[in-house]
């Protein structure tokens, strides 16, 4: 199946100075300092539903928005996650309550949810996860939240698959301190720029009533280098040889991955 979100941004006008402001850091940072996505929030919603209701890219799959709990990472034989994201999406799962799901298809292929939280029977919560490290900037991960949300408006809407309806759909993307300072909204001293806070925040509102949806970005508080403690421990303690997957216990539960604990950076009205 095709790239959805390259699709959509091929046909989107996001492009000052070169560069993509969707898919580039620089691009990201020049929005940050004009705070012009260059596209209209209209337009995005037009691009999204034109691509993804169309042959060939419409969701598919008997296991559409299917609510399930993936444990297991591959960790390699250095004692690392193969891919931190994934690792990292495995532990919060386990740190959180039996309402929290992961890996959920919205698409078909690949195209899924990285984190969903059914918070009650008429309001569920799309994460899209970012690690430490990402080439990804926000307004990438903003704009693949909604990408998502249309997939599930339009599995609802041409009956594809009877999936429960939620009355209330809040889009969300989470990541560690240092992919926000990664991406300027943040200085190394954990200083925030308000600013630069303040234009994302514009423009989460007009994204947010375009979409009618809320929209934030919140902060995990965990550091890098305790958390690749922590699989090394697991790596240890499960006694793995080589590469191999492995699955989280309850008892590594994170205090600091609990939904208590993710930190508001920035939210739509």
């Amino acid at each position: 199946m095709k790239d959805i979100l390259n699709e959509v941004i091929l046909h989107l006008n996001s492009e000052k100075g070169e560069y993509c402001r969707i898919k580039h850091k620089k691009g990201w940072l020049g929005y940050l300092e004009d705070g012009d996505i260059v596209f209209k929030p209209k337009e995005l919603h037009e691009i999204l539903r034109k691509v993804i209701d169309k042959e060939g890219n419409r969701p598919k799959g008997e296991k559409l928005f299917h609510l399930e709990k993936k444990f297991n990472f591959t960790i390699t034989k250095d004692k690392r996650p193969y891919r931190t994201e994934e690792a990292l999406e495995r532990f919060i799962i386990v740190s959180n309550a039996g309402n929290f799901h992961n890996q959920i298809p919205v698409g078909g292929g690949k195209e899924s949810i990285d984190i969903g939280v059914k918070e009650s029977e008429s309001k569920f919560i799309f994460v899209e996860l970012k690690p430490w490290m990402s080439k990804n900037s926000p307004l990438y991960a903003i704009v693949e939240s909604l990408k998502n949300l249309i997939e599930y408006r339009i599995i609802l809407e041409r009956k594809i698959k009877n999936i429960q309806r939620f009355k209330e759909i809040e889009i969300l993307v989470l990541a560690p301190l240092e992919y926000y300072q990664r991406y300027g909204f943040i200085n190394r001293s954990g200083k925030k720029d308000e600013s630069r806070i303040d234009t994302v925040s514009k423009t989460l509102n007009d994204l947010g009533l375009e979409f009618n949806v809320k929209i934030s970005c919140r902060i995990l508080h965990i550091d890098r280098h305790r958390f690749n403690d922590t699989c090394r421990r697991l790596y240890n303690e499960l006694g793995v040889i080589g590469q191999s997957s492995i699955s989280v216990p309850k008892e590594y539960s994170i205090d600091s991955l609990k939904i208590d604990n993710w930190e508001i950076l920035v939210a739509s009205n």
